[in-house]
């Protein structure tokens, strides 16, 4: 005859796997913000002071290893579109693909809906102003069905094709981008200063997020504890011969 383990074998098991839990390391989901200044006066000292944030980029380190960038700026700047507008960056590489690519009218998560495009990928571009060299480049961005502006909050992935970012090539990212003031946000900004403006150095924050090995272990805790509560009420419980 088959005997039932006794209710503190289930208690066992129970304690066992939320104390693995509790101990198994999390996996940490990496972010860096990174504010967008005008430190090289490039839309004109007498418009916007010398290190004036104007905005920021926000780089989040996605599970399969890509990266998605969110840019938002101040409602007193706007993207140049369509003409002569580039975003810059340094730090990514050049063997990337580009996906999710599109605008919000707000920022907030989700509204990124409105498709955007770009003429080339370029690959070590000048951009002057005292920036430098970088080595990618979304060059001549345009709005695909709706040009607007302002221009003010932008999304895309950026995924390595020669394998997968880490936590670390976030801190090494600078980008550059050609911008323009925008006085009159609610009649369609008519920006008369432009210029490229770039990123100072990033703030890193780090989310703890559970591991799908932690979350095996948990299941195993509350299945021994569901077990255990079962035995105690007289439930369900079968004893074959």
């Amino acid at each position: 005859m088959y005997l039932a383990p006794k209710p503190l074998t289930y208690a066992a098991i129970a304690c066992l796997g939320l104390m693995l839990f509790v101990a198994a390391p999390p996996v940490s989901a990496t972010a860096v913000t990174l504010n967008i200044t005008n430190a090289n006066c490039g839309l004109s000292c007498g418009t916007v002071p010398a290190n004036t944030v104007i905005g920021t980029v926000n780089l989040n380190l996605n599970a399969g290893g890509s990266v998605t960038v969110t840019i938002a700026l101040s409602s007193k700047f706007t993207f140049i579109v369509p003409d002569g507008n580039d975003i810059n960056v340094n730090g990514l590489g050049t063997n990337v693909s580009i996906s999710a690519f599109n605008s919000s009218n707000t920022g907030v998560a989700g509204t990124f809906t409105s498709p955007l495009g770009y003429s080339s990928l370029n690959t070590n571009t000048n951009v002057g102003a005292g920036l430098g060299t970088y080595a990618l480049t979304l060059f001549h961005v345009t709005d695909l069905y709706n040009p607007m502006q302002p221009l003010d909050f932008v999304q895309f992935t950026i995924t390595n094709n020669s394998g997968p970012y880490t936590a670390q090539n976030l801190q090494n990212v600078a980008m550059a981008f050609h911008l323009g003031n925008c006085p009159s946000p609610t009649s369609g900004c008519n920006a008369t200063t432009t210029g490229f403006v770039g990123t100072g150095p990033g703030t890193v924050s780090t989310v703890p997020e559970p591991g799908s090995g932690a979350l095996a272990i948990f299941g195993i805790g509350l299945l021994g504890a569901g077990v255990f509560m079962r035995r105690r009420l007289g439930v369900g419980v079968v004893i074959a011969s």
